[in-house]
């Protein structure tokens, strides 16, 4: 009835390209060691065999995979050396997502990602590199006659853009997307990604010649020369960072249809989830310091599936950059569930203290050091000390809880403020703790997790609120 289908053609470019960038560092290396030592045609010879084997390994990838779509389960068989089978109930699937690459959408074909219940989240049961159309919508309906309505059925239209305009709850504008990308603070990971790659040259590059070379050049002969240095290198990684959202946001669009939300984004690899309301666990708001000050925020629900791309596994984002007074009315046109205020229970007035020595501790020890060897100018960095009691203090004032007859929220952070809702019936444990430190000033810790790994805390609150809040839960 359902015979075995192989995917498009176009995923061997899709298998050859994974394979060469897995082995283009090992390459390199390889390479840059031995022309010392070999032949000038070793470096010609190495590159052409590892480019033929990821040639022949890419082709019969694609030849040796197959998939086979039953009534109520999907078939795969994949392996080149040792064959694989697997099969995947339609009961147990989670979530699918489809995106569309730049080449993809050249051929007509969409990537599929099946999530299922036993998986770790965010990651996929089984991917479906290049499927058409067509296909993707007799998996996705398929699978809907078994789930009732856990995959819409207008998935794929979504790609088309045939949507109704009425369909739209929130969608960036390029300016959001551009605030966003300057004011999101992805410079850092940029730079850790960029030392790690440097981390990893360390044995056949010598950088102590390197920089003497460089120093003859006249480059780097002061102190002054080194800070401009570091800071081109800061413009260089904020560029990019800016970027990478600037591609992964583009054209964000929000959909709700019937108890589906559909969300679609990016420039030129075109990425869709389908979300059930159904399987949304929390509601989670987060403002870091710069866009609290402009008053914006990012949204996220806790999704029982995966997450797409940008957010932690099994989060979803819902909205990455809208005001903070527009949040709770997109928020009720999908999940009218949730009531979004800012009415919240402060912490005791004797956490303040606490609050304000706590960032003090952790960074009391690196910054004396830097001083102590920059001293005396170095001296000057004692300064920062006050500045993250300040800190400190107002994390104090924002953390925070609030409590309603089927809603729990926690709001807590320090350069990034999180707030999390969270439906009473869908909350898995709530636990309360308290240290030595903490019982002396009648303080304890409160813990509310909606899913494994996924959870928020408040630290300091009143003992007996702490209690009241695990009580309430019973």
């Amino acid at each position: 009835m359902f015979e075995k289908k192989r995917l498009h053609p176009i995923s061997i470019i899709s298998h050859i390209a994974k394979q060469l960038i897995d082995t283009l560092f090992p390459l390199l290396v390889l390479v840059v060691m031995k022309a010392r030592t070999v032949s000038l045609g070793w470096n010609i010879a190495v590159p052409t065999v590892v480019l033929l084997y990821t040639t022949l390994i890419g082709f019969f990838t694609w030849l040796r995979f197959t998939y086979q779509l039953n009534e109520r389960e999907l078939c795969i068989e994949q392996g080149v050396f040792l064959r694989k089978k697997r099969s995947i109930p339609f009961e147990r699937i989670q979530g699918i997502s489809i995106s569309a690459g730049f080449f993809q959408r050249l051929v007509g074909v969409v990537q599929v990602r099946i999530e299922t219940a036993g998986n770790e989240l965010g990651k996929a049961e089984a991917i479906l590199t290049a499927v058409t159309k067509k296909e993707a919508e007799q998996i996705a309906r398929q699978i809907r006659k078994v789930k009732e309505g856990v995959v819409h059925d207008e998935t794929i239209e979504l790609i088309n853009r045939s949507e109704q305009p009425n369909d739209i709850v929130f969608s960036l504008r390029f300016r959001d997307v551009f605030l966003l990308s300057v004011t999101s603070g992805g410079v850092f990971g940029v730079l850790a990604a960029i030392a790690a790659f440097i981390s990893q040259l360390d044995d056949f590059i010598s950088y102590d010649a390197l920089y003497r070379k460089v120093q003859a050049l006249g480059f780097v002969r002061n102190t002054l020369s080194g800070v401009v240095a570091i800071f081109v290198l800061f413009v260089v990684a904020y560029a990019i960072s800016v970027g990478r959202h600037l591609l992964r946001y583009a054209f964000f669009t929000v959909r709700k249809q019937e108890d589906m939300i559909v969300i679609s984004r990016g420039l030129f690899e075109k990425q869709l989830l389908t979300v059930s309301r159904k399987r949304v666990q929390g509601i989670i708001i987060k403002e870091n310091v710069v866009q609290r000050l402009l008053g914006y925020v990012s949204v996220h629900i806790i999704h029982a599936g995966g997450s797409l791309d940008g957010g932690e596994s099994g989060s979803v984002v819902f909205c990455p950059f809208m005001k903070k007074e527009r949040a709770a009315s997109v928020i009720a046109a999908c999940l009218p569930e949730y009531h979004i205020h800012h009415e919240f229970q402060a912490l005791p007035q004797r956490a303040r203290v606490r609050y304000m020595l706590r960032p003090v501790y952790v960074f009391a020890i690196p910054i004396g050091m830097v001083a102590y060897v920059l001293r005396p100018w170095g001296m000057g960095l004692l300064l920062l000390l006050p500045i993250v009691s300040y800190l400190g203090y107002k994390s104090y004032q924002m953390a925070g809880w609030a409590i309603s007859a089927n809603q729990l929220a926690l709001r807590s952070g320090m350069f990034r403020i999180q707030t999390i809702y969270m439906l009473k019936y869908r909350i898995q444990s709530v636990a309360t703790s308290a240290t030595w430190l903490q019982k002396r000033k009648q303080l304890s810790t409160l813990a509310v997790a909606v899913m494994p790994k996924m959870f928020s805390k408040v630290t300091d609150v009143d003992e007996k609120e702490a209690e009241a809040v695990y009580t309430w839960m019973q």
